[in-house]
């Protein structure tokens, strides 16, 4: 995976290989980062939203990312640790509000009791693939604030990745894409891989 953040004039590339398992109840993402030098070695285990933990070479210790910094840049990306943490749109409730014949536009909106760094997400989902392809994100004054947008998706089986995910982050004059280089699809992981333990290996 290969990282390009961009702020006015600037440029930064990242690269980063990543592991992620597909379970009813959660959705485990392992990322390793390989370079720039001041990153190479450093790792994220998502286990959920709520629950992200970070190994810091330079430290040598395994911390917790505290669950109220979540909404907070990942790594100087546009990309918030909840957002790359977010598979799944279960705290929303989605309601319909336009279709046409290749395309459906979802209105998502947290469900009571339910808190969440966006008061409205508006995503579109391509038929073909049934996968979203754009989602805007607004915050309490409902104002947006970021914009992804999800290409280049590839299927294997039920199994549909994108290619290329670019999120602008309209208040920060932002843009980070993550663009996969090489993916593989249904490989045997060991459950080991998801813990806070092999994050010191």
């Amino acid at each position: 995976m290969v990282d390009t953040t961009r702020a006015a004039a600037q440029r930064i590339l990242r690269f980063a290989r990543s592991f992620t398992r597909e379970r009813p109840d959660r959705h485990p993402r392992l990322a390793e980062f390989t370079a720039p030098a001041d990153l190479k070695g450093t790792k994220v285990l998502i286990l959920s939203p709520s629950e992200m933990y970070v190994y810091l070479p330079s430290f040598g210790k395994v911390r917790r990312i505290a669950s109220h910094t979540s909404d907070q840049s990942a790594f100087g990306m546009a990309f918030s640790q909840e957002d790359l943490a977010t598979q799944k749109y279960g705290s929303y409730t989605p309601a319909v509000s336009s279709s046409s014949g290749k395309e459906v536009k979802l209105t998502l909106t947290p469900k009571n009791g339910q808190t969440t760094s966006y008061a409205k997400i508006e995503m579109t989902i391509t038929k073909d693939k049934n996968v979203p392809s754009e989602l805007k994100y607004y915050n309490t004054e409902g104002k947006l604030v970021k914009t992804e947008t999800r290409t280049g998706y590839s299927c294997d089986s039920d199994v549909c990745t994108p290619g290329a995910l670019k999120m602008v982050d309209h208040t920060k004059n932002l843009s980070t894409t993550l663009t996969r280089k090489k993916v593989k699809v249904n490989e045997s992981i060991n459950d080991d891989t998801f813990s806070k333990r092999n994050l010191e290996k």
